[in-house]
């Protein structure tokens, strides 16, 4: 027979446990991100590294923050898009605004949708790290990266090919594939206001085209 400490350890232990989940549950609740208390619960310690797809796009450069490791991209019509950059890409210091390059990029990885409530505000925040993956045309990569959390509108929804548009609060479309392990992706349309978590395109290389 167990001694009695030994069971009122065990009982606090155990009503340790219910209260902390109970308090992350309120916070998500608090940050209009109910949905990821869940998902969090059911994420292993080491998630495998995401498999990303790898693109190549001519465009000049816009800015740079070499700090932040963070690049904007003008492409041929006008249009922005701001990346991660590897940090694998060790000659960042070299990229100016006004440089043209062939940017060779990890696409960017939707892997969390769920529809928003009612008083879910437009906005974006990064909650946590994953890895993401693939083979880029020099070597294959590995890349820890922040995914972001964002309350949007869908623009565009391929369900056949899982890629969705949607637009961020700055006005900014952004272009991602929808993870697999994401269920229920024809359920959604163009219009809806939703949550999404995802994963920015990084650049995982800068060429200069030939002349």
């Amino acid at each position: 027979m167990k001694p009695r400490y030994w069971v009122q350890l065990t009982t606090l232990t155990y009503l340790g446990v219910i209260l902390k989940k109970s308090l992350l549950v309120t916070l998500f609740a608090t940050l209009g991100l109910t949905f990821a208390a869940s998902s969090f619960a059911q994420l292993p310690a080491k998630m495998l590294p995401l498999a990303a797809d790898v693109a190549v796009l001519s465009a000049t450069v816009d800015s740079v923050d070499a700090k932040k490791r963070i690049v904007v991209l003008k492409d041929a019509n006008g249009n922005l898009a701001q990346m991660n950059v590897s940090k694998q890409v060790n000659d960042l210091d070299k990229v100016k605004k006004g440089d043209v390059f062939l940017v060779e990029h990890a696409q960017a990885i939707a892997i969390g949708l769920t529809a928003a409530g009612k008083d879910a505000k437009p906005g974006v925040s990064g909650v946590r790290s994953v890895v993401i993956a693939g083979k880029g045309s020099a070597k294959p990569f590995e890349e820890t990266t922040d995914t972001i959390y964002a309350t949007v509108k869908i623009t565009t929804i391929d369900a056949k090919t899982r890629v969705v548009t949607f637009t961020l609060p700055s006005g900014e479309k952004q272009r991602v594939k929808v993870d697999q392990s994401v269920l229920g992706l024809e359920k959604f349309k163009a219009g809806d206001d939703v949550i999404v978590e995802f994963v920015d395109d990084t650049a995982i290389g800068f060429v200069t085209p030939k002349k």
